[in-house]
């Protein structure tokens, strides 16, 4: 059962430079959503995140996000960003790296509880990570290190999660380990998930939207091969492999 409205976009217009990166977009998000954002590079999806976040103020529309501006509500979201450079050769573990993420928590001068080491442990427990809590980061696989960015986004107990190409640069294995890994989280918190790649929209996701400067949403689990030709503006061809295909709802062999 879908919990309450947590995220409102109304006529949302986004631009740089006079030129546009979301055009009126409308979106609803409840509680307990997994929502995949698909299109094409340049399409919106990063400005979209970064509007939810408070990061990137409408030229016009309205953004509510838990009710009140979404700057407000940055201690309720985790957010994990495509692009997270750091020098593989500076000495810090796993477990400091995802501790960070509780400075935001941390009393006024900086450093941390008990609480905030116990909440690291549960965090890197959920993503599998725990025995690797004391090796350096900049020894871990890409896989590893995705999962330990989405930890550090965890620590924080967000009610909503952002991931912005998460699984980019990833092998299909460790794909669909991320994968099973939002699937439990949604029964706490509402996940939205951008990408470029319709190949990586699992049987996990609960619903589709495509964007390419504007939202095509309509809450439901498919989407049609029209639909994907829409918003990336151009022939596509579509290979499906097992049962059930979440991507059309009916396709013949060609």
């Amino acid at each position: 059962m879908r919990g309450a409205e947590i995220v409102r976009l109304k006529g949302v217009c986004v631009s740089y430079g006079g030129v546009p990166a979301l055009d009126d977009v409308d979106l609803s998000v409840r509680q307990r959503d997994f929502l995949g954002v698909i299109g094409p590079n340049g399409g919106g999806k990063t400005t979209l995140l970064k509007v939810i976040l408070g990061l990137i103020p409408p030229a016009r529309g309205e953004v509510s996000v838990f009710g009140g501006a979404p700057r407000d509500a940055a201690k309720l979201i985790g957010y994990v960003p495509q692009y997270i450079p750091f020098d593989r050769s500076f000495p810090i573990s796993v477990r400091d790296a995802v501790l960070m993420g509780r400075l935001a928590h941390a009393p006024r001068w900086g450093y941390f509880r008990p609480g905030d080491r116990s909440r690291t442990r549960e965090a890197l427990e959920t993503v599998g990570m725990l025995d690797l809590m004391d090796r350096p980061i900049g020894a871990l696989s890409e896989g590893q290190k995705q999962r330990v960015f989405i930890a550090r986004a965890l620590v924080t107990d967000p009610r909503l999660l952002l991931l912005d190409e998460p699984t980019a640069s990833i092998d299909p294995c460790m794909q669909e380990g991320i994968f099973h890994i939002l699937d439990r989280l949604r029964e706490t918190m509402a996940i939205i998930l951008v990408t470029h790649d319709i190949g990586v929209l699992s049987a996990h996701v609960g619903t589709i939207a495509c964007l390419n400067r504007r939202l095509h949403y309509h809450e439901k689990k498919e989407i049609t091969l029209d639909d994907i030709q829409t918003v990336y503006g151009c022939p596509v061809q579509l290979i499906a492999h097992g049962v059930p295909h979440r991507v059309m709802e009916e396709h013949g062999h060609r």
